[in-house]
């Protein structure tokens, strides 16, 4: 995304906020044997409403999608639900795009690194009336996928599925050059070394042992690396977190791997950062580690012939704290909904009925609920069962993390236009290290 795009994300929710937002809502009743099945409207209520549900994703998580949509229209037929999706870049710029034009969709997909910037700028609606009359059933949810679609004390938006990231492997690759597999709880000493030897092993002009994220990865590799030292990408006020000498810890990491050859260089991380799953670095062998979100790991496995996918915890400093913060995508109601409740509705089917859950799996990661994942669990194959032991491991030891203040998202872009000046070469890492935090400083300010 242009960092033009990026503002344009701020001024145009600027215009969202002084828009006069309404909301009204219908009636239902809910029967069910578990919290989301058979969640009927109102037989009283012979109005025909139409909600629009807008997500990002790929063909398959399109089919997905729409069949948990057909499955709700099936049990409510007064309601029909009108879908829109796109790529994950080309779906923020027209949420943005929607609200601020007083046209959002009733039910959003949401994530953690944008939703301050709606839910701060009056965008989306609080669901605690929700919650509180049981429409959204949060009974089996655990405490941290609550506690993830919360801003400022009040929830937002419903965890569809928790994940936590990590560094994928294939073991074919480590087994063909006798190579150690690498650990939960590795250390950073450890994947530099790691990344290097496989680039040695491997002896090839265009293999290297790592994709680099040093620019790509502000969050959540980056927001790990500060939290293991003590600080986070943000405090709670919605100031910087991490210091400058953190930002040149981070991007020298990285240009150390660079002068060793073991990552990329700048043009081909650049062609990768925008290439399909299937033509990804990593599935053309070209790299054989790669900073991923769990819930993908079936997709890389399906791309795979020889050898298993694994996946280790992101990398940590031997004396250092544990970095791990919950993560997930989510589903949140925007304050323009015209039909809040049948909105509401809808998400607890989603989250809470076997009839979308035995579709939706570990689409997006490992659900929210206990009680669906015990439901889930005979239904996944080895690789979506690896999400789901890598997550709750992981989870173990992750820690909430504030989320990040509005103008996230042009911070995130001049952190990635550094990172990337740095991999031409074109700019000294102290120098990008001072004009980033200056330029972010500003954002904030």
């Amino acid at each position: 995304m242009k960092k033009s795009k990026k503002i344009q994300l701020k001024s145009l929710l600027s215009i969202c906020m002084l828009a006069s937002l309404t909301a009204c809502g219908g009636s239902s009743d809910e029967e069910s044997s578990s919290p989301g099945d058979n969640q009927e409207a109102d037989s009283n209520n012979s109005e025909k409403i139409e909600l629009r549900f807008s997500w990002w994703g790929d063909t398959g998580r399109n089919e997905i999608y729409n069949e948990i949509a057909d499955r709700f229209e099936e049990e409510n037929p007064n309601i029909t639900i009108a879908r829109e999706t796109s790529s994950f870049n080309d779906y923020w710029n027209r949420l943005t795009t929607q609200v601020a034009g007083n046209n959002g969709p009733d039910v959003v997909s949401m994530h953690g690194s944008y939703v301050s910037d709606y839910a701060r700028r009056g965008a989306l609606l609080s669901l605690e009336e929700y919650i509180e009359s049981g429409t959204i059933d949060l009974e089996y949810f655990t405490d941290a996928a609550v506690d993830s679609g919360k801003i400022d004390d009040a929830i937002y938006m419903i965890a569809k599925g928790i994940t936590m990231s990590g560094v994928m492997y294939n073991t074919a690759i480590f087994d063909e050059y006798g190579i150690d597999y690498p650990e939960m709880g590795w250390t950073w000493e450890e994947f530099m070394n790691t990344s290097i030897k496989l680039t040695e092993e491997m002896d090839a002009e265009d293999r290297w042992g790592v994709a680099e994220v040093s620019g790509q990865g502000f969050r959540p590799a980056f927001q790990k690396f500060v939290r293991q030292k003590g600080g986070e990408l943000f405090t709670e006020e919605g100031d910087l977190g991490f210091s400058e000498d953190d930002v040149i810890a981070w991007w020298e990491m990285w240009d150390e791997l660079r002068q060793e050859g073991a990552i990329p260089d700048g043009a081909t991380i650049t062609e990768d950062e925008s290439a399909a799953l299937e033509e990804s670095l990593f599935v053309s062998e070209k790299v054989a580690l790669s900073f991923q979100p769990a819930n993908q790991l079936d997709l890389y496995q399906q791309e795979f012939s020889d050898g298993e996918i694994n996946m280790v915890t992101t990398p940590t400093f031997s004396d250092g704290e544990e970095g791990e913060f919950v993560e997930g995508a989510h589903l949140a109601i925007t304050e323009a909904s015209e039909h809040p409740k049948e909105a509401a509705q809808f998400i607890n089917f989603f989250v809470n009925s076997e009839k979308s859950q035995e579709i939706f799996k570990v689409e997006q990661g490992s659900s929210g609920s206990t009680e669906i994942q015990e439901f889930t669990k005979p239904l996944l194959n080895e690789a979506e069962q690896k999400t789901v032991d890598f997550n709750n491991e992981t989870l173990e030891v992750a820690e909430t993390a504030p989320y990040p203040p509005e103008g996230v998202s042009e911070i995130e872009q001049i952190f990635w236009d550094y990172a990337t000046d740095i991999s031409f070469g074109s700019i000294e890492i102290e120098e990008a290290a001072e004009n980033f935090m200056n330029q972010a400083e500003s954002v904030l300010n």
